[in-house]
């Protein structure tokens, strides 16, 4: 065609030259194969009806469309035909519009065209039309044939409902949909974290759309079945309207921005953009992806001011969370004033993972970074992070909440000095979040999840090496309930230690464990345990609170509690407060009688004195008992008062609380039985 301009008009049955006519005609039969045999009486009728359309250059004829106006008030395309040499000018698109100009009132315009025909589909998207469904041909071979749609006129009732309800659009790119829709034998690696999105909650707070190109992207699906299944499920996604087809300024604008170079090394980037214009266009807020490149080429391309990002699926989780201030998980770990829990979405995600990847297992930072990503955007509440107060990442924890175990998906603790320790609170901090939530059982399925951790579970009490498992009882015990192993006539305590463990909450009673009252000043306890938590803040060392060890410093030299003993807790008066309650219960790991300053050496590590505190405490010739202790846990009922009184006089308990005193194991047990197990 060169320059030749190009000039389209509907041809009337008066006015019809016979050179144009015969033209016509020709490229019909020309291009027969491709478009099905028609009769000339086709044509003629659809001349008298004035739906016979015309492309002319230099006053030759390249070009023809013929299409019908069906009761449904839409425009039917039957023939769309441009001569060979004259394709690539624009005579297609420009016929289709004028059609649509000639009917205003229509609603929509339909084309089928065989999905054997290659070449099409951008000609197609070019004027606006998509696929939306697919039938059997005519042909003997059995051919299919594609319905390619473009609505017009205005919006329908679905699509002013949606616009009109004050939610934010959140258009999805094609590997999202696929992700949702695709049958479970196609490997989809980010499936996991694109199912998050959706969450009832999510699905309540967005208008979730598609662009057209999305049609087009899965009319690209050799599988029939599964191409249809996909697009069949897909259709509860509002389709917007694209106006690429009479606009395409700003396509070309980001694509410019983009650059050559990026576009030549991924193809498809162009096609995520058309996903990005549609989606600008129709006022969305988002765009969710999995694909990387195209985020960064989005990041960079566009302006600042523009009202649409481009996001992964946990992202749009995390961001829509925050707009909506739902509750998330932000409590802090047990017994620490200084480490915090932070949802994950807090941190990029790959920063997360080359912290937490377990180079033990030859773990790959990618694939434990779609897992996060999956994780966050399913569970975003209960997949978190523990941080210092510089946002330090120091552990990872994603779990759900499944009646009746709790599952935890990761469970990752950062390499240093403190891993151990953070590992073995982890293990009983799960144990406490499944008993607040009325769940039986922790069932930790991280497969990579590393030898520290493995340690630590092992420790706790969790059974089994591939899927470790603790199972929890909520009560108290009488010894008769197990068989637990006799040394010189009484009970093994380390047995009793290790059962205790495996059941935590559990606790044995009924049981001639040797049990000390140790009485410990309010200032002193607060350091301890963080009861008061008004007292001696300053004086707790960072990150020691997490540590299920402690020690405790004592100027008393009778009686010295064997390891594996009951300790209760008996906390005083002093200038901070009166409180004089039996407020926690531990058991012994060792006692020792030290100089004050060795004691110091040997237990700084643990530790929550300062060698001040200890000195204090040591008697005249400045020696101090040292009792290590573990598994402290707070009492929900402290005893004190009258009932405290009761408890003394029937146990024969003698005043006052002083110094330690070995007491009647049975004392214990009446603590107990007052507490209240059976609820979380």
């Amino acid at each position: 065609m060169g320059s030749a301009e190009l000039a389209v008009e509907h041809l009337e049955a008066t006015g019809v030259q016979l050179e144009d006519w015969r033209q016509v005609l020709r490229l019909a039969k020309t291009h027969s194969a491709t478009l099905g045999f028609l009769p000339d009486s086709a044509f003629a009728d659809r001349l008298r009806k004035r739906t016979l359309i015309a492309a002319k250059a230099d006053g030759q004829v390249i070009g023809y469309c013929l299409y019908d106006l069906p009761r449904a008030g839409h425009i039917k395309l039957v023939h769309v035909c441009v001569a060979d040499d004259a394709r690539g000018f624009g005579a297609g698109k420009a016929m289709i519009d004028a059609a649509i100009a000639q009917n205003p009132t229509a609603i929509g315009v339909l084309a089928y065209c065989r999905r054997d025909y290659q070449g099409l589909d951008r000609f197609w998207e070019s004027a606006g039309l998509a696929p939306r469904g697919e039938k059997a041909g005519r042909a003997v071979a059995g051919s299919i044939l594609c319905a390619w749609w473009r609505p017009l006129g205005a919006p329908d009732l679905l699509e002013e409902a949606a616009m009109g309800a004050g939610l934010p659009l959140v258009a999805y790119d094609t590997n999202v949909v696929s992700d949702l829709y695709a049958s479970p034998s196609v490997i989809r690696p980010d499936r996991e974290s694109s199912l998050g999105l959706l969450a009832g909650w999510l699905q309540a707070a967005i208008v979730p759309v598609v662009s057209p190109r999305v049609d087009v992207e899965l009319n690209a699906i050799s599988d029939r079945s599964e191409r249809e299944l996909q697009r069949e499920r897909s259709q509860e996604l509002m389709r917007i309207r694209s106006t690429r087809a009479d606009d395409n300024t700003l396509l070309e604008q980001l694509l410019e921005k983009v650059g050559d170079s990026a576009l030549a090394n991924d193809e498809s980037l162009r096609n995520d953009f058309c996903h990005l214009v549609d989606a600008i266009t129709a006022g969305a807020s988002f765009v969710v992806t999995n694909d990387e490149n195209f985020i960064d080429a989005a990041n960079s391309a566009l302006p600042e001011d523009t009202g649409a990002r481009v996001v992964r699926p946990h992202e749009l989780v995390a961001t829509m969370l925050e707009r909506l201030e739902l509750p998330t998980f932000r409590s802090r770990l047990i017994e620490s004033l200084d480490l915090e829990w932070r949802p994950a979405s807090a941190w990029p995600v790959t920063e997360l993972a080359a912290k937490f990847a377990t180079h033990e297992t030859h773990e790959r930072t990618t694939a434990l970074a779609r897992r996060l990503r999956a994780a966050i955007a399913q569970h975003p509440t209960t997949t978190r992070v523990l941080s210092d107060p510089s946002s330090r990442p120091l552990a990872l924890v994603a779990e759900v909440r499944s009646d009746p175990a709790l599952q935890v998906s990761l469970l990752r603790v950062s390499r240093g000095e403190s891993s151990t320790t953070i590992a073995l609170q982890l293990a009983r901090h799960l144990r406490t979040v499944a008993r607040q939530n009325n769940l039986t059982t922790v069932e930790v399925t991280d497969a990579q999840r590393g030898p520290v951790i493995q340690a630590a579970l092992a420790q706790d009490g969790y059974v089994g090496s591939d899927l470790p498992r603790a199972t929890l009882i909520n009560d108290l015990a009488g010894a008769e309930s197990y068989e637990l192993p006799e040394v010189y006539g009484q009970p093994d305590l380390r047995a009793v230690r290790e059962l205790e463990r495996r059941f935590w909450p559990m606790v044995i009673i009924d049981l001639a464990v040797p049990t000390y009252v140790i009485p410990v000043q309010p200032g002193f306890a607060e350091l301890l345990f963080g009861i008061d938590r008004g007292a001696l803040w300053s004086d707790r060392k960072r990150g020691l609170g997490l540590s299920r060890e402690h020690v405790y410093y004592s100027g008393s030299s009778r009686p010295l509690p064997e390891e594996g003993s009951r300790i209760l807790w008996y906390v005083t008066s002093d200038r901070s407060g009166t409180i004089r309650k039996v407020m926690a219960h531990s058991r012994t790991l060792g006692v020792a009688r030290l100089p004050a300053e060795a004691a110091h050496r040997a237990n700084a590590h643990v530790g929550v004195f300062t060698l001040r505190h200890i000195e204090g405490a040591a008697d005249r010739t400045g020696m101090v008992t040292v009792v290590r202790f573990e598994d402290t846990e707070l009492l929900e009922h402290p005893v004190g008062g009258r009932e405290l009184e009761e408890l003394m006089m029937r146990h024969d308990v003698k005043h006052p609380l002083m110094s330690i005193r070995r007491v009647d194991p049975q004392f214990f047990d009446s603590v107990l039985r007052r507490q209240n197990f059976g609820a979380p």
